[in-house]
């Protein structure tokens, strides 16, 4: 299997200057960075992107996308404007890093605003980063996440109602079943979400009882059925890379027998 990627995420509390040259000798050819690894303070310009993009070009390490960490339910007109200058910003960031994508959360359920409204700013909010994709010719993959937009069907009617080529989804193959969906629908979500897929994270592992919960494992060890998913994204075009999430206590290890299972599978 080529175009092996790992997120910077659960690595063992690894800085980047440890973390680049793991994935040089494991033979991993992206990363995801998350939005901290290179803007710790969004109300400060002080960044580390050239220190980053320099370590980048040293390991020939690329990156496959940018977490942006935003949240498009904001009780206020006023968060809403942030959230989208951030990820204006943030654009600029990752082109200096030589990628061109960036990974956006739909938005988190809180308190302050009516649930009601939730999938309207949502879908809003999306349409506004694809407009800014569309100037800085940065793509946006939107996460399955948390429990709004872990709902594939509004994840569908927001691809369908923008209709930007800016626009997709980073498919989460974990993140459906810990929401609720039996194991046995999964495939049938896949292949709706195939289409529009930007990027990837595999990730597997057991739903637990409790409601959003589950239990982490290595990739092909737990109930998500990763070489059929992989198989059906080939089949809709996709080319982009197969990024590796482990969410295990094991951290790094537990990424280093993920590894091992993508490059072994005959898919």
């Amino acid at each position: 299997m080529d175009r092996i990627g790992v997120i910077k995420y659960n690595m063992s509390g690894m800085s980047m200057e440890e973390f680049l040259p793991w994935c040089s000798e494991k033979g991993v050819e992206y990363v995801e960075l998350m939005r901290p690894d290179i803007w710790k303070d969004t109300g400060r310009k002080e960044n580390r992107v050239k220190e980053v993009a320099l370590l980048l070009r040293k390991y020939g390490i690329k990156v496959s996308q940018v977490a942006a960490g935003n949240d498009f339910v904001q009780p206020s007109p006023a968060g809403i404007e942030k959230e989208l200058d951030n990820i204006r910003e943030i654009c600029r960031m990752v082109k200096d890093l030589g990628g061109c994508q960036l990974r956006l959360d739909g938005g988190w359920n809180k308190d302050t605003v009516d649930e009601k409204f939730y999938k309207n700013m949502v879908i809003d909010g999306l349409s506004r980063a694809a407009e800014i994709g569309e100037k800085e010719g940065i793509y946006m993959a939107l996460d399955n996440h948390g429990k709004i937009t872990n709902d594939y069907t509004l994840q569908l009617e927001a691809f369908g109602k923008i209709g930007s080529k800016y626009l997709g989804a980073n498919l989460d193959t974990l993140n459906y079943r810990w929401y609720g969906y039996p194991v046995e629908k999964l495939t049938d979500i896949y292949r709706q979400i195939a289409p529009y897929t930007l990027h990837t994270h595999l990730k597997d592992g057991v739903k637990a009882d409790t409601d959003f919960k589950y239990t982490p494992a290595i990739l092909g060890r737990g109930e998500i059925p990763l070489e059929e998913t992989i198989s059906i994204l080939k089949d809709a075009g996709y080319t982009g890379p197969w990024c590796i999430e482990y969410e295990g206590k094991d951290g790094a290890a537990g990424y280093s027998e993920c590894i091992r299972w993508l490059k072994e599978i005959k898919v």
